[in-house]
């Protein structure tokens, strides 16, 4: 079957609202982070995962610098970036069966694509340190596509890769050490091999870092030099999440129980405020960014920041959108996203500035529509870096997997007065005419026409795309429902993580997915393909 023409992306050029002034704060707080300025190594941007990073994002001319067909779609992954080049855990096939996908670098500057990993299952964010790149995949295809892998970040080449059934991932690398977690528990890793030094059985999430000490999802504490526990809470069934100035934050999804987020003790994990949002039936995110003394989190169209200290709310901002994915920050700005309407085949996808201190909003982007009229685009949670803002967009409500994949698009926002977008794949040359629309407040779109330029020395690549007609990704908007129970915790020099093979090859083309199935879905996917397919016609 051939797969389904891509659309074409009608970028904006345009910036929605007015620009505020800029207070000032403190900056945020990367303790325990290693990360450096012009960064954003891991998940989250930081070993402490605080979502937060120094750099400034753009200011209020903002414009879109890059944007490119990703041939697959990260709406479970996001961007690292470091000394100018950023790399993406892409999916480009996602079903029950299989997945595919690949992992890239991109110069940012030049536009051009540094190297490309592909022909392994799908991946999942990577973590950066000591020159490489470490990443798990999901799937169960053959042998040599899966498992955990460790790249050489300048060339793309393998360095050592345990091919494990144990699903390693959530890798995190700080103060020269690696961490992963298992499915049979939390390992520290030897960065340059891949040896297990220690593993700590009974606990099956990803970890922040700080100080010499791992506060793990369950509610568990780990000295990170031997994995032996050092304080557990898991029985209150929040999820230790991100870590600042001594303080662990929590979340309570409210899955039996009402939602919270909480802030616990580093020496014991008792708890020293709890904060029970009004979510007034919308839908939370509850992932949390925390910087300059404040706690943040998206909730339906509002954007909220607690006192870190009391926990008490400091602001509370509502913006017409539905913001669908985890806030970041940028020095003293804060980051959301998600798309203009809550129509399932309308609006646009779109960045909000919000100040970090008074809470006002700096300025609003819209990166314009697309072609495709079943689900109107959104933009995922920001990653902040260098004076840009980093996101990918995507079919927002739509429950087919490979949507997600042949619907997305990533793009690099900057300050500019010279607007420079692209359709074009990294790598290619390619001059061309495109369609653009300027959206301005209280303005209808109105069309104008942009020349894009762009000019690389890449490689020519061979790519392959196979499109799936299967169904089922839940939106990670909605409510989590967790089940979490008590496990023993020991801590053994054993490795559960299979052998480490050390290679070096030469990359090439590839991507990855995602997906649970209903037959409901899958029809629906079915209609929404000839649908696609007749149009083309």
């Amino acid at each position: 079957m051939n797969k389904t023409n891509r659309r074409g992306f009608l970028k904006s050029t345009g910036i929605l609202g007015a620009t505020l002034a800029v207070g000032t704060q403190f900056a945020p707080s990367v303790n325990g982070a290693n990360g450096t300025s012009n960064s954003w190594t891991t998940s989250r941007g930081n070993a402490g995962r605080t979502g937060a990073t120094t750099d400034n994002g753009p200011s209020s001319n903002v414009t879109t610098e890059w944007s490119f067909d990703m041939d697959g779609g990260m709406h479970t992954t996001e961007p690292i970036i470091d000394n100018g080049i950023v790399y993406l855990a892409v999916s480009t096939v996602q079903s029950p069966s299989s997945s595919n996908g690949y992992v890239a670098a991109y110069d940012i500057k030049k536009k051009a694509t540094v190297w490309k990993h592909d022909n392994i299952s799908r991946p999942g964010t990577p973590t950066l340190g000591n020159d490489t790149i470490y990443f798990g995949t999901y799937g169960s295809e053959d042998a040599n596509s899966t498992g955990f892998f460790a790249l050489d970040s300048t060339s793309g080449e393998v360095k050592w890769r345990k091919s494990t059934p144990a699903n390693i991932s959530d890798p995190l690398f700080a103060d020269g050490q690696l961490f992963v977690s298992t499915s049979g528990g939390v390992s520290q890793l030897n960065p340059n091999t891949g040896e297990v030094i220690w593993t700590t059985n009974g606990i099956n999430s990803s970890a922040c870092y700080a100080d010499g000490k791992l506060f793990c999802g369950e509610g568990v504490a780990l000295n990170a030099n031997d994995g032996s526990v050092l304080w557990d809470v898991s029985g209150a069934k929040d999820k230790l999440q991100t870590i600042m100035n001594g303080t662990v934050y929590s979340v309570h999804n409210g899955n039996g129980g009402k939602p919270a987020i909480k802030a616990r003790a580093v020496t014991d994990g008792s708890v020293q405020w709890s904060y029970s949002p009004n979510l007034q039936n919308s839908w939370w995110n509850a992932t949390l960014a925390v910087a300059n003394e404040h706690v943040f989190f998206c909730a339906g169209n509002s954007v909220q920041a607690l006192d870190a200290q009391t926990g008490k709310q400091a602001w509370k901002h509502e913006i017409d959108a539905e913001l669908t994915n985890a806030p970041s920050v940028g020095n003293n700005t804060l980051y959301v996203a998600g798309r203009t309407t809550l129509a399932q085949d309308d609006g646009d996808a779109l960045v909000v500035a919000i100040d970090t201190a008074s809470g006002e909003q700096k300025w609003k982007y819209s990166f314009g529509s697309w072609d495709f009229d079943e689900y109107g685009p959104a933009a995922k949670s920001p990653v902040i870096a260098d004076g840009r803002v980093y996101a990918t967009t995507y079919p927002m409500g739509s429950t087919l997997d490979w949507m997600y994949t042949e619907y997305a698009d990533f793009h690099i926002l900057g300050s500019n007065n010279q607007t420079t977008t692209t359709d074009s794949q990294p790598g290619e040359s390619t001059t061309k005419t495109t369609s653009a629309e300027t959206t301005t407040t209280d303005s209808k779109p109105s069309k104008t026409t942009a020349k894009t330029t762009t000019s690389t020395s890449a490689p020519n690549q061979s790519t392959t795309q196979t499109t799936s007609t299967t169904t089922g990704m839940n939106e990670t908007t909605t409510k989590i429902n967790e089940t979490t129970t008590e496990m023993s915790k020991t801590t053994t020099t054993e490795s559960i993580i299979g052998t480490t093979e050390t290679t070096t090859t030469t990359t090439s083309d590839g991507q990855p997915g995602f997906g649970v199935l209903t037959t409901i879905g899958g029809l629906a996917g079915l209609g929404a393909y000839l649908r696609s397919q007749l149009k083309k016609e």
